[in-house]
């Protein structure tokens, strides 16, 4: 079966990149005949980034700090996007080059440094720094009909709308599958199938180790977004189907549910709200869902950001947003990201962040945040309460050649009211500079 799936896996890689080196020549060979919109609508831009991060915990019972990850890793990204021949096909390539600079992260037992999402990995957990190595996280079809209908084929990301998302991190993860769009009624419906995922700090999916070897048939979504007015709003639900987690015996159907709106009281204050649901037997025992309010006000160069957030699952699990429960293995759409290490997600907990923002006008801005979350069930999770404080100076390059050039430092640090000596990471600090450096070819 397995080698089945790989020939399959093969032929339908061979299919896509063969069409995507013949297109470009067959178009052009055609250009004096039929419209030059491939070449003359295309792009090809590049992105350089580095990662160096230092996140340190203090969870043992000697109260000893240790550096749990301590790396420089970079991706070298090249993003290739047709226009569309005749005004109804085209293509989208992209790959990077990603590895580690230095690694001075934790290891395990074979010496294997702990991954840090950025870098490939040679499985879940561990093997940062395996590389450098270069991966194909795009290779796609696409295609538009009198700019009613669109859509792509291949190894494509989600656009969001519905409840199928893409993956944190600098480079998005790659679905093998479609994704189908139709302008109606004044808004978008999307229809999103994929069956399989790869994380982008994997060179493939036989790299998930044992606890992550969640084995699915396919993932798919149908969302509608649409504006009215001051109000806009974006409504999904999607489905796993055979989905059958590490050590279960038995497969189930997913589902889950995706409800966004936000409604702008001026020009510069909104309110939104967010729901997403899943309905997993396994995972929750039944339904498991995040709710959260938001408030963004804008006053001139300076802006405000508060968010309150509400997790709830049936048997008292830690809720994940997403169709498929397993860490890396697809993503949700759900809207809420503090960068502030906690995913604040424990059944019960209610939290909230608060942010200040500076944007001095002249490529420096600044924010300082606050988020506090309690009301977990503490003699499961081991803590009654966590707290965290972040914030980030960053300096966007404002002309010349390095234009859109991003230099950014992140600071977090995180501390937990334990109950009870655990692996929860009752401090934890983390410190991150990145820089991005895009360039346009053409």
């Amino acid at each position: 079966m397995e080698n089945r799936f790989l020939l399959n896996k093969s032929i339908w890689a061979v299919a896509i990149l063969g069409s995507l080196s013949v297109a470009p020549m067959a178009m052009a060979a055609n250009a004096t005949n039929a419209d030059t919109g491939f070449i003359a609508g295309s792009t090809l831009n590049a992105k350089f980034i580095s990662d160096t991060r230092v996140r340190s915990h203090n969870d043992n019972a000697t109260s000893d700090t240790y550096d749990r990850l301590n790396y420089s890793s970079y991706n070298a990204i090249l993003d290739f996007n047709s226009g569309y021949y005749n005004n109804f096909i085209g293509v989208d390539v992209a790959g990077y080059l990603a590895g580690d600079i230095y690694n001075h992260s934790l290891q395990n037992t074979n010496g294997q440094y702990l991954n840090n999402e950025i870098s490939f990995s040679n499985d879940q957990d561990w093997g940062a720094g395996n590389g450098p190595h270069a991966k194909v996280y795009t290779a796609a079809v696409k295609f538009k009909i009198h700019n009613q209908f669109s859509g792509k084929i291949g190894l494509i990301q989600s656009t969001g709308n519905g409840t199928v998302g893409n993956v944190w991190a600098f480079v998005p993860g790659t679905y093998r599958g479609l994704e189908l769009n139709a302008n109606l009624g004044g808004g978008k419906l999307t229809y999103f199938w994929a069956d399989k995922y790869t994380a982008p700090w994997l060179l493939s999916e036989d790299d998930y180790v044992t606890w992550a070897n969640t084995q699915w048939n396919y993932l798919h979504s149908l969302g509608y977004s649409n504006q009215v007015g001051k109000l806009s709003y974006n409504l999904g639900i999607g489905q796993a189907t055979d989905v059958r987690y590490s050590g279960e015996t038995q497969s189930e159907n997913t589902t889950s549910y995706k409800v966004y709106t936000s409604y702008a009281l001026n020009d510069s204050t909104t309110l939104a709200a967010d729901y997403y649901g899943v309905h997993d037997k396994v995972k929750y025992n039944g339904m498991g869902y995040m709710a959260g309010l938001s408030l963004n006000m804008n006053m001139g160069q300076w802006s405000w950001l508060s968010q309150l957030r509400y997790a709830e699952s049936k048997n008292g699990t830690e809720v994940v947003p997403r169709t498929i429960y397993t860490y890396a293995m697809n993503n949700g759409s759900w809207s809420q990201w503090w960068d502030a290490l906690s995913d604040w997600n424990q059944s019960g907990e209610v939290s909230f962040y608060n942010r200040l923002s500076y944007n001095m006008g002249n490529g420096w801005n600044y924010y300082m945040g606050l988020g506090y979350g309690s009301g977990m069930n503490s003699a499961k999770v081991g803590y009654k309460s966590e707290t965290a404080i972040n914030g980030t100076v960053g300096y966007t390059v404002q002309d010349g050649m390095m234009k859109g050039s991003v230099v950014q430092l992140h600071g977090t640090w995180l501390t937990r009211d334990e109950t009870k000596a655990s692996t929860s990471g009752k401090q934890q600090t983390d410190v991150r500079l990145q820089v991005i450096i895009p360039y346009s070819f053409f």
